[in-house]
């Protein structure tokens, strides 16, 4: 994550869904402090990872995520699944396949098909969604070809 956090696309990305999230939000705010703490948590460090773990916000840290797979894997076909309550950017290979997971916020108490598993589900089927799935389809039409050109150019 590190070397593309100061990509302007990957900053882009972040205060795209920083700003749906919060309409106050700036570039530079800490992403962190718009989720939950949670009991285990200890500090943020600008910079690293625990900077960019909004608790409780996937569904829109969920386009900064999706900014750094794409970088780091130009190759996969990325989407966004997502449900009710959780959203995750996921790398397809050719054969269809899940290769790459990027949950940044829940890596460290599920595994990649745990976390597939926990977006895909549905609360309740008269309840309508986050209300971002038009982002998200925006999102991969626009912003990631644009992140596969930059990762394949640098």
């Amino acid at each position: 994550m590190a070397p593309h956090q100061e990509t302007e696309l990957v900053q882009a990305s972040l205060d795209h869904g920083m700003s749906l999230l919060d309409p106050c939000w700036q570039r530079g705010d800490p992403p962190y402090l718009l989720g939950a703490i949670p009991a285990d948590w200890t500090r943020a460090v600008p910079g690293k990872l625990s900077w960019h773990r909004p608790w409780g916000r996937c569904h829109w840290i969920a386009f900064f995520s999706m900014a750094i797979g794409v970088l780091n894997h130009p190759s996969l076909d990325w989407r966004f699944v997502s449900g009710d309550l959780h959203t995750v950017p996921v790398g397809y290979g050719p054969d269809g396949d899940p290769q790459v997971v990027m949950d940044i916020l829940l890596f460290e108490r599920m595994s990649a098909e745990e976390s597939i598993a926990h977006a895909m589900k549905k609360l309740d089927a008269a309840e309508e969604g986050d209300g971002l799935e038009s982002y998200y389809e925006a999102f991969v039409r626009g912003t990631v070809p644009l992140l596969r050109a930059s990762a394949r150019a640098g």
